[in-house]
């Protein structure tokens, strides 16, 4: 293996940075693209005046209290928000003591440690929080440049590169808040930064929407004061089962008092999963991945309870796949072993998908009885059934003969046409909103590398404010995951007037709230 070299001139050396690595001829050169594309300022530079560039609580004080504010962890980013819902709260003394990174809507956050390139937008909705000591809390001064531009800098290849040259430490890697404060960003036109932001913008409306959606879902759900009532039961230490309550199964867990609660409430008006289905199968089991091929769906694209195809590993498509592993939009996903607790509908665009073993492929006649009974699975009152019939200490399992005993209520399946309509906008909203993530950064990339120009955006902010969006159209059509107008790519956007037919919706529904 060759050692790499590079020849560094004397003017440009720092002299607080006289490690190798900062100099790698790959850091070197991505600073060089970034000065010479546009103008470039540091993030000091574009903060707001009245409001310096903090990091957050050094030793959080955690408590029970749900009165009490969240802290905000980079595990928490959600791209280009953030999740607020399993977040820890912290002392309300401590969160008054560092006033500083109190976080407010568009602030921007931005790690600093172990996580280079990371960063959040705070959204319209930003709940009372604070954040730790390895995030940094930016607010961008809208006169100087766009918030949501800068974080599709901060976030794409480039700027990502930016960022890891300024890691230091060995044993805790990060960036020093002074580094973080003079880290240089490309700063195009404020025309071309609205162009690219405006992309950040139409993301976080359509998260918004979906958020708005899933609520729908549990409004539907919790139209049933049976429902409400047996969710709301409390966990005893002892419990009194009736006769009609027992089964062959002897362990205490099986018995608890949620647990028969949910039971005897499905029990009284359900259907029994085995009367729905058309099939039930486990799928297979496969340990070759390579980076292109058929995507081999696993619990971790499950876990958060929808399927995130898009990010599972790659089989070989010669490989002779069983058809009980092949999956399609009348299907739901149960997992077996894992995550216990989940279930989801397949979306007819991750149709052809393959699963592993972990996993239990519930085939139904029709999407609405699928939509219907992955919505209730996965609820509140479902995940009480779920965790009532696994078994196992070390690996939880559940068996598909226990699964399909279990009852799906008479008014989740009445309602099922409208679950899955909720669904199906869900999924839409949620890929839509990742691919403008995505095209936002791509934007950026090309800009500073010269695949676009900034006339070029110029002209599609201008016709888009004018009412024209055959520009923006155009744009948008060569966007890949891998860039613009790489040929052979497959689109970020395989019909663009689906994606302003989803924008005008969530537009409509943020109107209506």
């Amino acid at each position: 293996m060759m050692a790499e070299f590079n020849r560094v001139d004397c003017t440009s050396l720092d002299v607080s940075r006289l490690d190798a690595e900062y100099y790698g001829n790959v850091y070197v050169e991505n600073a060089e693209l970034i000065e010479k594309s546009s103008t470039s300022l540091t993030l000091e530079e574009m903060r707001e005046r009245s409001t310096p560039i903090r990091r957050g609580i050094d030793m959080p004080q955690f408590v029970e209290n749900e009165s009490s504010p969240k802290m905000v962890t980079i595990a928490s980013f959600d791209e280009p928000g953030i999740q607020f819902d399993q977040l820890k709260r912290v002392s309300l003394e401590q969160h008054n003591a560092f006033k500083g990174s109190h976080i407010q809507p568009d602030d921007l956050l931005v790690a600093m440690g172990g996580y280079a390139g990371k960063a959040a937008i705070c959204p319209q909705d930003t709940e009372n929080c604070n954040i730790g000591r390895h995030t940094a809390r930016i607010k961008i001064d809208p006169t100087i440049a766009d918030a949501r531009y800068i974080w599709a800098f901060i976030t794409c290849r480039i700027g990502t590169l930016q960022f890891e040259r300024y890691v230091t430490g060995s044993v805790q890697a990060g960036i020093n808040l002074e580094d973080i404060r003079n880290i240089k960003i490309s700063v195009p036109c404020p025309e071309a930064q609205k162009y690219i932001g405006d992309k950040v913008r139409q993301a976080e409306l359509l998260r918004a929407w979906a958020k708005r959606l899933a609520l729908s879902i549990e409004d539907l759900l919790t139209s049933s004061d049976d429902y409400l009532s047996a969710c709301r039961t409390p966990e005893k230490k002892i419990t009194r089962p009736q006769l009609i309550d027992l089964s062959n199964r002897l362990d205490p867990k099986y018995y608890g008092n949620k647990a028969i609660a949910v039971h005897r409430f499905t029990r009284k008006t359900g259907t029994p999963l085995a009367a729905l289905i058309k099939s039930v199968a486990n799928g297979f089991e496969e340990r070759s991945f390579i980076e292109n091929g058929l995507a081999y769906i696993t619990v971790s694209e499950v876990s958060s309870g929808r399927l995130d195809a898009q990010s599972a590993p790659k089989i070989s498509k010669s490989i002779d796949v069983p058809q009980k592993a092949v999956i399609h939009e009348t299907c739901v996903l149960v997992v077996r072993t894992g995550s216990i607790g989940t279930a989801v509908k397949v979306h007819a665009l991750d149709k052809g998908c393959t699963i592993s073993s972990h996993l239990i492929r519930l085939e139904f006649e029709d999407e609405e009885t699928a939509a219907a009974v992955a919505v209730f699975l996965n609820s509140s009152a479902g995940k009480v059934l779920l965790h009532k019939i696994s078994y196992g200490a070390v690996q939880p399992q559940i068996g598909q003969e226990e699964l399909l005993a279990l009852n799906i209520p008479e008014y989740v399946l009445n309602e099922k046409t409208q679950y899955l309509a909720l669904l199906n906008s869900y999924e839409l909203a949620i890929r839509a909103s990742k691919s403008l993530t995505v095209s936002a950064k791509n934007l950026v990339e090309s800009l500073i590398e010269g695949q676009l120009t900034e006339q070029q955006l110029i002209q599609a902010q201008q016709a888009l404010e004018d009412g024209d969006n055959s520009l923006d159209q155009a744009i948008l059509s060569k966007l890949s995951a891998e860039g613009y107008a790489i040929e052979g790519a497959t689109p970020l956007f395989s019909d663009v007037d689906e994606l302003y037919s989803l924008l005008e919706d969530a537009a409509q529904a943020e109107a209506e709230e």
